[in-house]
């Protein structure tokens, strides 16, 4: 091997760590799911957390309806860093639909989809510029969100994200209405 090709060999590996970000971004600009080589399911997901991105940026009512179309009844949001943080499927589309809120970018990190039988679990975190009722909500989010397939779609059931470096509450993240009966807990001593 001469020398240009030895270079050469040893530059392959950096390129296509530069060019891998570049083509992930390519193909969602195009509509193209980064994920096609994992297959229908995964593809699906991916498409609903990006839908689910897009329509805060964009709030493009035909994305909030596609969105709000797979949420479950009983949807739930919760952040574990904040006290009573939990929203419901029509306060977290209520949310989006405000003016109130105002998100100017999203950039999502590689993010993991695991597919089990009927459930999936996505999980990831991103960096978003924005702003609610006028304050900075700029940060780090880490998120988790878990669906079911039934009759043959995916239903989106339970989201919690939280900012990177927020404490964690202790306190109880639910206390309204549309909060799932809490089970009574339990104690274990030695």
């Amino acid at each position: 091997m001469s020398g240009s090709q030895v270079k050469l060999e040893m530059m392959r590996p950096a390129a296509t760590l530069l060019l891998t970000p570049l083509a992930v971004a390519i193909l969602f600009a195009l509509g193209i799911s980064s994920t096609a080589f994992a297959g229908p399911d995964e593809d699906e997901l991916a498409k609903i957390e990006y839908d689910f991105a897009a329509m805060q940026i964009t709030k493009d009512p035909a994305t909030i309806d596609r969105v709000e179309a797979i949420m479950a009844d009983d949807f739930r949001f919760t952040d574990p860093a904040r006290r009573d943080s939990g929203a419901s499927k029509a306060q977290m589309l209520r949310t989006v639909r405000s003016e109130k809120l105002v998100i100017a970018s999203t950039d999502f990190r590689p993010f993991s989809i695991r597919v089990v039988g009927s459930t999936a679990i996505v999980e990831g975190v991103n960096t978003s510029t924005g702003t609610f009722d006028g304050k900075d909500i700029s940060g780090v989010f880490a998120w988790v969100d878990v669906f079911e397939k039934r009759n043959g779609r995916w239903i989106w059931l339970f989201s919690q994200s939280g900012q990177v470096g927020d404490k964690l509450s202790d306190k109880d993240p639910c206390g309204g209405p549309s909060c799932p009966a809490a089970h009574p807990g339990f104690s274990l001593r030695r």
